[in-house]
């Protein structure tokens, strides 16, 4: 068959394809144009084929196909661009296609042929540039889209690369800003292998763990640290300050730790310790900031995945304390509860001022913890008539409280004399305190000092310690 009737019939079949595509037989007009398009492909004729393909494009767009559609109208695009021998309105056309298959293309590609659409229409002016006009609002709204798609992407990406993007995007997204700290404790070797969940202000707080730090054994004047993990609600503001001063030494890795989450961690670890100080009274737990640092601190980024702001470097261990199941459950217990035991409390606070080295108000509080336990003595031990009495008593003082316990321990009204009298050598370290606890409250000149704050502590404790055991408390 010469390529002239080979013509012909491609014509025809393309005419009928036409046909039928306006009677919305859309299956069987795309059969005619894939007849009519073979036979264009034969004979070499890039116009015919263009058009052909761009007709299969349109019944694919309405059957729905939008991808079908799309293949066939790009195949179209490329032979006009490739061939470019026919008419530019014709280019106009296909591109128009295109673009309206733009829920199922590339943004790079859609902004292109948006372009490439936008010239041919000036050029042509008139109605073309009409539908240009109408298109724009849509071109614009898919190029806002694609900003804000980068934008959130890009953010989504720091967040998961830089704790300060972590954060900035914790807060554009109104969630709070959860953290991860690793911490040391120094001068303490403790094994809690269980997490531990409290609220602080109403901040989520969960001690994950803390175990103690191997050390070389062979090393005897090691101190025992413990290193621990915790993670906790801080501000935003806190933790950016954290993160900032952290940058502002130009590394992740640092040789001290910035001031910012510290404090917080720090604050939720100290209620922690004095929960199980107060469950075991056996230890001398009582934590001060000096022997606290934070060794990283990690933002949680609002894909639940832990992002480093900084760590310090360091390290040390021993043979650790393990609390057991009945102490968890009374830590437990006490940090759900809230509640306080005073006396321990003002003695753990005794412990840290003693360590910070406030000597005076190290004695003023041993003293205080002391006149507090002789409360919860004097209540738990009095028959009705006594704790009626002392109950009655306006303004009770310390020696208010030592009388009653001379009367408590002799069984006589009118006890008089030192401690030493009732409570044997501990009682003569009393008396000592006694004298060190009046010099500070008349502003004495005797200096109190480490020896005598300790002194005074330690008695104390002492004192608690054999009166509670005479007593059954």
């Amino acid at each position: 068959m010469d390529a002239s009737k080979s013509q012909k019939i491609a014509g025809r079949r393309f005419q009928n394809g036409n046909y039928l595509l306006s009677m919305k037989k859309y299956p069987a007009a795309r059969k005619e144009f894939s007849v009519a398009l073979k036979i264009y492909e034969r004979l070499g004729s890039y116009k015919e084929m263009s058009e052909t393909l761009n007709n299969i494009g349109i019944t694919f767009i309405k059957d729905g196909k939008a991808a079908d559609a799309k293949e066939n109208f790009e195949s179209s695009y490329l032979i006009k661009k490739e061939h470019p021998n026919g008419s530019k309105e014709s280019l106009f056309n296909t591109i128009y296609n295109l673009l309206g298959v733009g829920s199922v293309m590339d943004v790079d590609d859609y902004e292109k042929y948006f372009i490439e659409f936008r010239s041919l229409g000036e050029e042509l002016g008139g109605e073309f540039m009409d539908i240009v006009v109408k298109e724009q609002p849509v071109y614009d709204r898919i190029v806002e889209a694609r900003v804000k798609e980068l934008q959130i992407k890009q953010e989504e990406e720091l967040a998961r690369t830089s704790a300060a993007g972590a954060l900035e995007h914790l807060i554009r997204s109104g969630l709070p800003c959860m953290v991860r700290v690793r911490f040391l404790l120094h001068g303490f070797a403790i094994d809690i292998n269980e997490p531990f969940m409290f609220k602080e202000h109403g901040k989520h707080v969960r001690i994950i763990s803390i175990k103690p730090i191997e050390q070389n054994i062979d090393d005897s004047l090691v101190e025992p640290v413990s290193m621990g993990e915790m993670e906790f609600e801080a501000g935003y503001d806190t933790v950016r300050r954290s993160i900032e001063a952290a940058s502002s030494e130009g590394d992740r890795i640092l040789e001290v730790c910035p001031a910012g989450v510290e404090e917080e961690a720090f604050d939720h670890v100290k209620k922690f310790m004095k929960a199980i100080a107060i469950v075991r009274e056996d230890l001398s737990l009582s934590i001060s900031k000096k022997y606290f640092a934070v060794r990283s601190l990690e933002v949680i980024n609002a894909f639940g995945d832990p992002v480093e702001a900084y760590h310090v470097v360091s390290t040390k261990p021993v043979v650790p304390l393990t609390l057991t199941t009945e102490d968890a459950m009374l830590v437990n217990m006490l940090l759900s509860s809230g509640e306080d035991v005073l006396y321990k409390s003002l003695l753990l606070n005794a412990k840290r001022l003693l360590d910070e080295e406030h000597y005076d108000l190290c004695v003023l509080d041993s003293i205080l913890g002391m006149e507090s336990f002789l409360d919860v003595l004097f209540k738990r031990t009095f028959p009705e008539s006594d704790l009626n009495e002392y109950n009655s008593i306006s303004g009770v003082t310390l020696y208010d409280r030592l009388k009653l316990l001379k009367k408590l321990i002799s069984g006589v009204h009118d006890s008089e004399g030192k401690m030493e009298l009732y409570l044997g050598d501990i009682g003569r370290d009393l008396d000592d305190i006694l004298k060190y606890y009046d010099n500070i409250l008349k502003n004495g000149s005797d200096d109190i000092r480490a020896y005598e704050a300790g002194k005074s502590l330690k008695t104390v404790n002492r004192v608690i310690y054999n009166l509670k055991s005479l007593y059954g408390i």
